[in-house]
């Protein structure tokens, strides 16, 4: 069945309820001082079936102090339905109301004249030409008038038939992918709890759902759905809806809380805009400025950040960002009403771009690129923009979000120019080989600057300020075709062979380096270390880096020894024999067997836990069976 919700606005007592009364059979004032005042406070709900689907009309209070109730109940309208009394015309909360209607985006309008009964039939068509010239220049100036009266019935065929013809009307543009739910009522009732109802946005409600209420980002269960007084298994996007909730009190809910399905939103207390102001103000918007903000049925002060600076004079535009004391919940396309705090005063609107933004700087150009790319809605420009203001990555379920396209779309969207980095990561294919080529020219700067260095330590790619997931997808590339080799804490390029560049005489001193420490054994000659004075220690690293000699750390003396692989080999067949396994062992023992010191022992023994040679139970040892 199709659904649409149609917004009633207008100047206070311009008839407004009792026409939805006479449209719906229905009595919207609910509360006793609505009934005792004969003035509407709060938002009231009717509905009208008609042949091609089924209209929801929220009656918006009319009087100025309402006005965050009017932007409330205007929330997922498709169209509006402006009631102005013929024997008042177009007076100021009208005026109000529509330039609130266009800054929420509501583009299609039904213009119903109230009360014709009460001037002369001859006046009709002088007070319809004269509604007509007031609504000129207006976001509806060209929508059907209808005169008519709730008393009479005069003209109510007519409204109808101007009503029905939304349901024709295609979904509204802006909406989140998934179920998105604001709250304009929390109440609860006998044996059923937490009851909460708004406008659905973007996708629809299933009984047993798992959603989440922001901000709070508490996790609930749909225990119940009611739309128009009837119990339902499906709520539609679009219609208005009463969710009967498991797992909060109703004491943890608030109006102006957002019910959505896991993902749809996240809060935030800084949202980038696109900000216009009205061609009426009066007054500029300036950096800093604070203003009351008023989405969904969200309504907070804000502080007015202007990208560039400066101020904003009537009918300009430009990117703002929005920072708000407390977190909020949007979503990118959702349409804001900004308000002077003092006087109250409707002087600007926003689109939101980024309801999850970050903190940024007014001069910030790439965050000023990326809004252009959100509002272009294309989502490779968008996934472009996000990588160059980032760290050359993004999330693609933040790029989906910001082109209001599901993630599907998005991964079909951008598979031909990104390339999977992990789960929900992307980068640009030109960026991965730019980083390859980053990678291979530091470690081949290293190699020239260390020639008798085997492997460069990791932190030499430090200074590259590489994303690390895009470092580790081209170190994980380059080493499966065979262009770098990793081992250990250390990387280098595979062409690189130190050995080779050694002079007659390095060789020949290295290869002498190498039998002094296999001759040792475990004596470690020169206290494990190569003798400085000749200008070993490079030779030295080599012959650890080939894995002819082994670097020891004694943790507790704070030294390194050095042994021969072979002394290594030897030791473990002397333990062996001496201790087969399962035989434990101590390290005393061990010391013994091997004729050696604590200094030699302990590092040794250390050395054949790891590489599991031995295996260690608390104080002793036992050598690995295999």
């Amino acid at each position: 069945m199709t659904s649409c919700c149609v917004v009633v606005i207008g100047h206070v007592d311009h008839g407004k309820t009792a026409l939805v009364r006479a449209l719906s059979g229905i009595e919207t004032d609910r509360l006793p001082e609505e009934k005792a005042r004969g003035l509407s406070i709060a938002a009231g709900y009717a509905h009208r079936a008609y042949e091609d689907g089924m209209l929801d009309l929220i009656d918006a209070p009319g009087h100025e102090d309402f006005i965050q109730a009017m932007i409330s109940g205007a929330t997922g309208a498709r169209g509006a339905l402006v009631v102005i009394s013929a024997t008042e015309g177009i007076c100021a909360q009208t005026r109000e109301h529509l330039s609130i209607a266009g800054l929420l985006g509501i583009s299609s309008a039904v213009i119903a004249v109230t009360k014709s009964d009460l001037i002369a039939p001859q006046d009709h068509d002088a007070r319809v030409h004269e509604i007509r010239a007031g609504l000129s220049g207006g976001p509806f100036a060209d929508a059907p008038v209808v005169l008519c009266s709730a008393i009479t019935g005069a003209g109510l065929n007519n409204l109808h038939g101007a009503l029905g013809a939304f349901l024709a009307k295609g979904p509204l543009q802006a909406a989140p992918t998934n179920s998105f739910l604001p709250l304009d009522r929390v109440f609860s009732l006998p044996g059923r709890g937490t009851i909460v109802t708004g406008t659905l946005l973007g996708a629809d409600l299933v009984v047993d759902d798992a959603v989440v209420l922001h901000p709070q980002g508490c996790a609930v269960t749909i225990r119940g759905l009611e739309s128009r007084g009837t119990a339902r298994e499906t709520a539609l996007a679009g219609e208005r809806v009463a969710v009967n909730l498991r797992g909060i009190a109703i004491a943890d809910v608030a109006r102006g809380n957002v019910l959505c399905a896991g993902g749809t939103a996240a809060p935030s207390t800084c949202v980038d805009v696109r900000l216009t102001l009205l061609s009426c103000a009066t007054t500029a918007i300036k950096h800093m400025d604070e203003l009351r903000v008023s989405f969904g049925t969200t309504n907070a002060v804000a502080n007015v950040r202007l990208f560039g600076g400066g101020r904003l004079a009537a009918g300009q535009s430009a990117f703002a960002q929005l920072r708000f004391k407390q977190p909020v919940t949007g979503f990118a396309g959702q349409r804001a009403v900004l308000r002077r705090l003092s006087p109250p005063e409707t002087i600007a609107g926003a689109i939101f771009l980024d309801p999850s933004a970050t903190p940024a700087r007014s001069g910030d150009r790439q965050r000023s690129a990326l809004l252009y790319a959100v509002e272009g809605g294309e989502i490779t420009s968008i996934a472009q923009a996000l990588s160059a203001a980032g760290d050359s990555t993004l999330r693609v379920s933040h790029a989906a979000r910001l082109a209001r396209i599901t993630e599907n779309a998005a991964h079909s969207a951008l598979q031909d120019t990104f390339e999977w980095l992990e789960p929900d990561r992307m980068t640009p294919r030109a960026r991965i080989e730019a980083a390859k080529a980053a990678v291979l020219d530091t470690l081949a700067a290293y190699h020239v600057a260390h020639p008798l260095r085997s492997m460069a330590p990791h932190g030499v790619l430090s200074g590259l300020k590489m994303a690390p997931a895009l470092l580790a997808y081209v170190l994980t590339h380059l080493t499966d075709t065979g262009t770098l080799c990793v081992r250990g804490a250390g990387l280098a390029l595979t062409a690189h062979d130190p050995v080779a560049l050694l002079s007659s005489a390095q060789k020949s001193r290295m290869d002498g380096i190498d039998a002094t420490h296999r001759d040792a054994g475990l004596s470690a000659p020169g206290g494990g270390k190569a003798d400085p004075d000749h200008g070993d220690a490079a030779l030295v690293d080599l012959l650890v880096d080939t894995g002819k000699l082994v670097a020891l750390r004694n943790v507790a003396l704070k030294q390194t020894v050095i042994l021969h692989v072979d002394a290594l080999s030897t030791a473990a067949v002397a333990l062996r024999a001496a201790f087969p396994p399962p035989t434990p062992f101590t390290t005393s023992q061990a010391r013994t067997v091997l004729g050696t010191t604590r200094r030699i022992v302990v590092p040794l023994l250390e050395h054949f836990d790891k590489t599991r040679v031995t295996i260690r139970e608390g104080d002793t040892r036992h050598l690995s069976v295999a």
